[in-house]
C-alpha cells in the first residue's frame, strides 16, 4: 500500500464528508452554486473511479444532485478508490486507458489520475467556501492542515 496517497485519499474522504455534513446540518441555507459545485465534484470523482475500473459512468460531469445522492456518490466513489490504492496488487504506475467526456482517448498512470481527482475536490471545495461567504454563510475549514491536526 502506498502511504502518501492512503494519505490524500483519507483527506479527500474527510474534506468531502465534512462538506457534506455541514451541508446536512445547513440544508434549507445552502446556496444552488454550492450544492452544484459539490454534485460536479462527485461527479468527476465518480467518472474518474469508473474509469480507473474500465466501466462506462453514468452521470455528465455537470449533472446537479440533491444533497442525499451527493453523499451516496461520495460513499460509492470513496470507497472505490481506497480499494485500489489499498489493494496489495495496487501497481500506481498502472496506465489507465479511457474516453474523455468530449470523446477523446487518452492514457495516464493511475498515480496521476488519483492525484488529479483529489486535487480537483480540493479546487472545487476552495470554490464553496468562497461561495458559502459571499451568501454569509461560514464555511467549514477543509484545508488539508486541519485533516492532519
Amino acid at each position: 500500500m502506498n502511504t502518501l496517497f492512503n494519505k490524500l485519499w483519507q483527506y479527500n474522504d474527510w474534506a468531502n464528508q465534512s462538506l457534506i455534513s455541514s451541508f446536512e446540518q445547513q440544508a434549507t441555507a445552502i446556496p444552488s452554486k454550492s450544492l452544484h459545485l459539490l454534485s460536479h465534484i462527485m461527479n468527476a470523482q465518480t467518472i474518474w473511479a469508473h474509469r480507473i475500473r474500465g466501466v462506462q459512468a453514468t452521470v455528465g460531469v455537470w449533472d446537479d444532485h440533491d444533497l442525499e445522492t451527493c453523499k451516496n456518490m461520495h460513499q460509492q466513489s470513496s470507497a472505490q478508490l481506497r480499494q485500489e490504492i489499498e489493494s496489495p496488487e495496487a501497481d500506481l504506475q498502472q496506465k489507465i486507458q479511457y474516453v474523455n467526456t468530449k470523446g477523446l482517448h487518452f492514457e495516464n498512470q493511475l498515480d496521476d489520475i488519483l492525484l488529479h481527482i483529489f486535487n480537483h475536490g480540493t479546487y472545487h471545495r476552495a470554490q464553496i467556501a468562497q461561495d458559502l461567504r459571499i451568501n454569509e454563510l461560514e464555511p467549514n475549514n477543509t484545508d488539508y492542515i486541519a485533516f492532519v491536526r
